[in-house]
């Protein structure tokens, strides 16, 4: 054997014994990986990469790793080398798609997914994620393809046949989509999600004591479900049976808000600690609350203060474990709710022009009106009493208000009135259209409220029910509606985000839409298409607790259907 034979030899043992190694690495390291231990897997993964910089297992293992850990971006760039070294490989391609799906790159995560599919078209779950990214981006009927291949490929694959079934929800095809939920469920008898899928399509397709029944077996399964039981709340409302729809939405802000369970937030909005702190000194001086209530106000005024000592940006308090065990009493409970029955006489105002001021709203195109004296005075007192002394602020917003949907303490007998009122008093204006969903925001004197956006709804209520006097400035303080809707084919973080915004300010200069400003007045209610996009105008209100703006918005009707 000459000299240059047994190079190569010598060559040829040392690429096989470092393959060899490699291999030995990667299993190593995965059995680590599987187990959870991923601290101890990467050292494996790097010892790989080190005798093979471009070794594309290694590359991708790692970029798994990245991806549990929550490096996102590092996991990217992984599994885009990985694809580099060797782009054969459909799971590489899925995975990518995984993160950029994770990161809200949707565009991106499609195309992962659509060379997953070119590289092996049976890729089930490749499809089924791509007909998520579809149904995100608002097209549903590509969605609906991409899940039927799911389904080509996997027929008993639960997740495809639930979410085939709310990409047909979502164009409007109710028993299509029914019947998707009821396959998924034929191959999973527990499976939440389909459950409770299934009684929203029948409660759309007016049939609601199945829709009642299929929200029961989900609680048979899972009794603190939270959205059934909210949902029950809607399915009662519908029915009339007001006194069943408050104890369901009670129920689930029960489980949302009045748990009493540990709970161990980072941080806590510089606002609403200044909430906290001004309604329970309100409360304990009314006598509204224990006296014991004291030390729990003690510790907001210690986050209080705390929050002075940071920079004026910073809007996130941190909270410190000591604070966090004084805080908790209000934190995670509801302490008190105001009473706010229902009036006898109705909530709204007797002398409202229903005539006139349904054909102002249908003259308006798209429709907008606004209504003053909504309620009447002891309607507006009580539901006043009922924002003012009710412990149910605990959805903290950037913008610095506070806020409470109706399956989080935001419900009472006089508000579950009001709404069924509104619709059976102004039928031109709410046709065939139910309550979906309602919130009310309190907001901070000193901060902005609502940003620009749409709404999922076919209508939209927003009154407000604080004095005049607290709005310093009687010519703003209200709400901006811009007279273009939202383009249909935009997808629901399109229109709602504020991630977004600048994309919708684009739209709105561009189609020439024009801003219609109704300045804040109490009892004014504002009613208009939820298409429409629609923002807080600026707002100067006397900076005490009685004085900040409290706004209350009901939605009725789904986005797309007959207005």
């Amino acid at each position: 054997m000459n000299r240059a034979e047994r190079r190569r030899q010598e060559t040829t043992h040392k690429h096989g014994q470092a393959q060899a190694d490699i291999q030995r690495l990667l299993r190593e390291g995965s059995a680590h990986h599987k187990a959870g231990r991923f601290a101890q897997a990467e050292p494996f993964y790097r010892q790989a990469l080190a005798l093979d910089q471009n070794q594309a297992d290694a590359l991708h293992l790692l970029g798994l790793l990245a991806y549990q850990v929550g490096k996102l971006d590092q996991a990217v760039a992984l599994l885009t080398q990985a694809i580099q070294s060797d782009s054969s490989q459909a799971p590489y391609r899925f995975n990518l798609g995984v993160v950029l799906q994770k990161q809200g790159k949707l565009d991106d995560a499609a195309a992962a997914y659509e060379k997953t599919v070119k590289l092996f078209p049976a890729h089930a779950e490749a499809l089924s994620n791509l007909g998520n990214v579809r149904l995100e981006q608002g097209k549903p009927e590509e969605a609906v393809i991409a899940y039927r291949k799911a389904l080509e490929a996997n027929p008993s694959y639960v997740e495809a046949h639930n979410n085939l079934g709310v990409a047909l929800k979502e164009q409007g095809k109710l028993d299509e989509a029914a019947s998707c939920y009821r396959r998924a469920l034929d191959l999973k008898p527990n499976h939440l999600e389909a459950q409770c899928n299934l009684g929203i399509a029948l409660m759309e397709q007016g049939k609601l004591e199945d829709a009642i029944a299929a929200y029961q077996k989900v609680l048979d399964l899972s009794p603190d479900h939270v959205k059934a039981q909210t949902n029950l709340g809607f399915a009662n409302l519908w029915q009339g049976k007001l006194d069943e729809a408050l104890r369901w939405f009670r129920r689930a802000a029960d489980v949302k808000q009045n748990h009493g369970k540990p709970v161990a937030p980072a941080a806590v909005h510089r606002s609403r600690i200044k909430h906290e702190v001004e309604q329970l000194e309100r409360l304990l001086a009314l006598g509204l609350i224990p006296v014991a209530s004291v030390s729990c106000v003690n510790g907001w005024k210690r986050l209080q203060q705390l929050a002075h000592e940071l920079p004026t940006g910073q809007l996130s308090v941190p909270v410190p474990k000591d604070a966090l065990a004084e805080i908790s009493p209000s934190f995670n409970r509801i302490l008190y709710y105001a009473d706010c029955p229902a009036l006898p006489g109705g909530a709204l105002n007797p002398a409202l022009d229903v005539t006139a001021i349904e054909a102002r709203y249908e003259a308006a195109k798209p429709g907008i009106v606004y209504i003053d004296d909504l309620l009447t005075k002891d309607a507006l007192e009580s539901l006043r009493r009922f924002c003012l002394d009710s412990t149910i602020w605990k959805k903290e917003y950037v913008n610095g208000y506070v806020g409470a949907f109706i399956g989080e303490g935001f419900s009472c007998p006089l508000f579950l009135q009001l709404a069924e009122e509104l619709r059976l008093r102004f039928p031109g204006i709410f046709k065939q259209h139910r309550l979906m969903q309602a919130w009310s925001f309190k907001c901070d004197s000193e901060r902005k409220a609502l940003n620009l956006h749409a709404d999922a709804a076919a209508v939209n209520v927003n009154f407000w029910i604080t004095p005049d006097p607290a709005n310093l400035d009687q010519e703003h303080g209200g709400l901006i509606v811009w007279d273009k809707e939202a383009p249909k084919e935009w997808h629901f973080k399109a229109y709602n985000s504020s991630a977004h915004e600048p994309m919708v300010r684009k739209f709105l200069r561009d189609s020439g839409a024009k801003a219609i400003a109704v300045p804040y007045k109490q009892n004014r209610a504002l009613v208009f298409n939820s298409d429409l996009f629609h923002e807080s105008d600026t707002m100067t209100f006397k900076d005490d607790y009685e004085s900040r703006r409290i706004n209350i918005t009901l939605l009725y009707g789904r986005r797309g259907t007959e207005r």
